[in-house]
């Protein structure tokens, strides 16, 4: 993991090493192993490096290939090297190792823009040919590595964070609001839109040109809603997802230290892990596990997680370490976060990944896999399941769901399939039939009713930009043929439209401040291809969801996770973090009420509404959870706004 930034000058200026020295300055937290800066008339690039693979200790970015007139910085690993090797004629007789940065510049240098889509692996890279004077950017399809870029009539900046395009004075620090009341509303979508009206994010799998015609984006790589993966036998479909993700497993150990894991309950991160352990591949002396819990005298947290995380330890006795749910710092944003932000921290469990990520760092880990995007590629995305079947003419699979769920439900078949299609009779859900345009009207309701959701927005701002035409006509998913594939589409929509990949990108910042790069197989493009393109009936079937998944699971897992039919979540112990600190929270508030930045965002008593509520349904252990959401989402913008009150928001030294 690495950080980049750079500027280029439209107007034919020089840039000046100051330049681009404040804008690796501004970085200093994501190079801990080294820096590197390239300045040639109009043009400057920075890097930071946190050496992540063997190969990442062998580079000198900005990497310049002179023989080619080219330069690149770089934040990226590359997965499939020895295919890129092998098309582009790279051997290495003499025994020297050939990086990532390489890689990337000799598959420009033989496809020119169409290089991205040959490339597997995480990565955001900007790149310079003087021959043609052209600009080339990129970033990865899932968009795990983030890019954000000023554009306008004299300058192009860019940076793995906002705060390095603000080292330039001239560049507006407005607040964007639409992005703010989007995120307060909890429609968190990934556009190019950020918390600031004048910076861009590159989108996923989106590639930029800037050079003598000017300015222009395009998507290089999208998910295809027709194409189709058929197998003879029911159990090849297991056994392709389980090579596949083996790969996206192996190729995440790619490091050159200590391997860490994000160790749930779960199927996801508990199969990646059991993959990665699988034959030896990661060393168990060279591996940690961490996991979230409560104390164990505590049973606050039902279901608690400990039950399966230790069925999974007794039969992998991995280096293993207990994150302890601390409700008394669930507002403590730390300093680490504050800085290195590139707007409001929307995750709320901050308050567990920043102690993880110390424990993580003290334990000499530098990379940390996840199974984050297991949940939507393999796949809680199966909720369409019998509108499929209809629409199909899947008659015995329909047989299959009514039979199943009567047996589960004790009720009779008749019954059970009056249950299964009652819902899709009703007038709202028959003129938004499937699943991701059902989800897409409730956010419609959700924002043109915000007194009724509990979201602390004011009404009038609401208005002024708009925001209920805005999901209306913007957010609306449009994919054509969506019909003839419902479950798939629904996928699609998930991975691409909502939190996922933001989900990423805001961990990124916690873990850049840590010196910890995270991966996420479930998040492979591979992976992400295979999954969208099995037939429905490997996702659900027979009242069997994550069917995929746990077949999987069954072969890798204890039965009593691979088994496992219930979820643990966090928030009833954020409730009691709320309930215990409600003082500290009314004060806040009351001095919040004096500030005029944070009432024209939050709806201070909708806010204190929504606490009250909260701390009642903690204190009599109730599962109204409601308006905990809204509530700690507004807390978090009302944090960052009252932090940036009088200063810049590129938080720069002297500033």
């Amino acid at each position: 993991m690495s950080s980049i930034c750079g500027l280029l000058w439209r107007d034919g200026r020089p840039v000046e090493a100051t330049q681009i020295g404040r804008m690796i300055e501004s970085l200093a937290h994501w190079g801990p192993d080294a820096t590197g800066a390239w300045c040639d008339g109009r043009v400057g690039f920075g890097h930071l490096a946190l050496w992540s693979t063997p190969e990442a200790r062998l580079e000198r970015n900005p990497w310049r290939l002179d023989r080619a007139s080219v330069v690149l910085t770089a934040d990226a690993r590359i997965d499939n090297r020895d295919d890129l090797m092998r098309d582009l004629g790279l051997g290495n007789p003499g025994g020297e190792v050939i990086t990532d940065a390489e890689l990337i510049v000799h598959a420009y240098l033989k496809w020119e823009t169409g290089c991205a889509e040959r490339l597997l692996g995480d990565f955001a890279f900007a790149l310079w040919d003087a021959r043609v004077r052209r600009l080339f950017c990129a970033r990865d399809p899932m968009g795990m590595r983030p890019f954000f870029y000023f554009l306008d009539d004299r300058r192009f900046l860019f940076g793995s964070q906002v705060r390095a395009i603000f080292t330039d004075p001239e560049v507006p620090q407005d607040l964007n609001p639409l992005n703010l009341a989007m995120g307060l509303a909890g429609l968190q979508t990934f556009d190019d839109q950020t918390a600031f009206q004048a910076v861009r994010s590159l989108e996923p799998a989106t590639a930029l040109c800037l050079d003598e015609r000017g300015f222009r984006s395009w998507k290089y790589w999208r998910l295809e809603l027709t194409r189709e993966i058929r197998f003879a036998r029911d159990d090849d479909y297991v056994d392709a997802f389980e090579e596949i993700l083996q790969r996206a497993v192996d190729a995440r150990l790619r490091t050159g230290g200590r391997v860490g894991f994000m160790l749930s309950g779960g199927l996801d991160a508990s199969t990646s892990l059991a993959l990665a352990l699988r034959g030896g591949r990661a060393p168990l002396e060279h591996c940690s596990a961490f996991s979230w819990a409560l104390r164990e005298d505590d049973d606050w947290w039902v279901p608690d997680e400990r039950p399966f995380i230790e069925a999974f330890l007794r039969e992998n006795p991995i280096d293993h370490h207990y994150v302890i749910s601390d409700p008394a710092r669930v507002f403590d944003v730390p300093d680490e976060v504050r800085r290195h932000g590139n707007g409001p921290e929307w995750r709320i469990d901050y308050c567990q990944m920043v102690p993880t990520l110390a424990e993580a760092r003290r334990r000499g880990v530098r990379v940390i896999l996840n199974g984050t995007g297991g949940d939507e590629t393999a796949s809680y995305a199966a909720y369409d399941h019998v509108l499929a079947c209809l629409l199909r003419g899947d008659w015995p699979a329909l047989r299959a769901e009514m039979t199943a769920r009567a047996e589960t439900s004790g009720r009779s078949p008749g019954r059970t399939l009056a249950g299964l299609i009652r819902p899709l009779l009703q007038p709202k859900r028959w003129r938004t039939p499937f699943n991701f345009q059902w989800t897409c009207r409730r956010l419609c309701e959700r924002v043109a009713d915000l007194s009724e959701r509990g979201i602390p927005l004011p009404q009038q701002l609401a208005d002024s930009i708009g925001l209920v035409d805005h999901v209306r006509n913007v957010v609306r998913p449009r994919l054509p043929g969506a019909w003839r594939a419902p479950l798939r589409a629904d996928q699609i929509y998930i991975l691409t439209q909502t939190h996922v990949i933001s989900d990423q990108v805001n961990a990124w910042n916690y873990a850049a401040s840590y010196g910890i790069e995270f991966r996420s197989p479930f998040l492979d493009r591979r992976v992400v291809e295979y999954a969208i393109a099995v037939p429905p009936r490997q996702h659900s079937y027979a009242n069997c969801r994550r069917r995929l998944l746990r077949r999987l699971a069954l072969r890798r897992l204890p039965a009593k996770i691979s088994q496992r039919l219930d979820k643990s979540v966090t928030l009833p112990d954020l409730a009691r973090g709320l309930a215990e600190n409600e003082a500290a929270l009314r004060e806040r508030m009351a001095r919040w009420r004096t500030a005029a930045s944070i009432r024209r965002f939050v709806d201070l008593d909708r806010l204190e509404s929504n606490l009250q509520r909260v701390v009642k349904a903690a204190k009599e252990r109730s599962p109204e959870w409601t308006p905990g959401l809204p509530l700690c989402r507004g807390i978090l913008l009302a944090i960052y706004l009252e932090d940036a009150e009088g200063r810049s928001f590129g938080f720069l030294p002297g500033r």
